[in-house]
């Protein structure tokens, strides 16, 4: 065999080779919040995006809410994207995906991660309301 013909043939495995990795699925990543799933209005939390692989390009989504995406790319197997000043709107589903430079393409989604926003001054209200009721309900006041 001649040189030229070895090198031929290494070119082509080796392109045959990644054109066969790039028609693999890539795995789900995970996604996790932190501090909790449930935070206050007006508070931070950070969902962090991890994939089995570094060198990765990130997406953040929103469910029903197609306008709403962020994207980062990270050396590492993982993304972390800060949500500040959270708002009650900002409760929802969220999901992440990621790519390699080598597939070009996105991975399945990771499992929908629900986030719930409180109002701590609902929550402070509720209570005292609940009793006011109790207290003026002729029924429950003993008489």
């Amino acid at each position: 065999m001649t040189p030229e013909f070895l090198c031929l043939l290494c070119l082509g495995l080796c392109l045959g080779y990644e054109d066969e990795k790039k028609n693999e699925k890539l795995p789900k990543p995970s996604l996790h919040a932190w501090p909790s799933l449930v935070v206050e209005a007006q508070s931070n939390v950070t969902l962090k995006c991890q994939a089995p692989c570094q060198n990765v390009t990130f997406v953040l989504c929103k469910v029903n809410d197609s306008a709403y995406k962020q994207e980062q790319i990270s050396t590492e197997n993982e993304a972390e994207f800060l949500l500040t000043d959270l708002k009650l709107k900002d409760a929802g589903s969220y999901f992440c995906a990621y790519k390699t430079t080598a597939s070009h393409e996105w991975s399945e989604s990771s499992e929908h991660l629900q986030l719930v926003i409180t109002d701590k001054h609902d929550e402070l209200e509720a209570p005292s309301m609940k009793t006011v009721a109790h207290v003026c309900n002729p029924r429950t006041s003993g008489r």
